[in-house]
């Protein structure tokens, strides 16, 4: 998985998950964290797959176009005041 920052125009280094969820899930709390980027500016990015991994084996297989997950914003929490 890798987190991509649309107006820098990169992927951050990409994580190891085992399934969406987890990495949702992470996602979810990174976007959610008050001292983030993704949280002050969460229209910038997006969660991607990019393919996987056999832990097993050790090898991994890349997706040949990285798959689009989640967007920040439709993870970001409403804050109640």
């Amino acid at each position: 998985y890798s987190i991509r920052d649309q107006k820098a125009e990169y992927f951050t280094q990409p994580f190891f998950k085992k399934t969406h969820g987890e990495a949702e899930r992470d996602f979810h709390q990174l976007v959610n964290d008050d001292k983030s980027q993704l949280n002050k500016f969460p229209e910038d990015f997006d969660l991607y797959h990019l393919g996987t991994y056999d832990d097993e084996t050790g090898k991994m297989t890349p997706l040949d176009t990285p798959q689009h997950i989640t967007k920040a914003v439709q993870q970001k929490q409403v804050q109640m005041q």
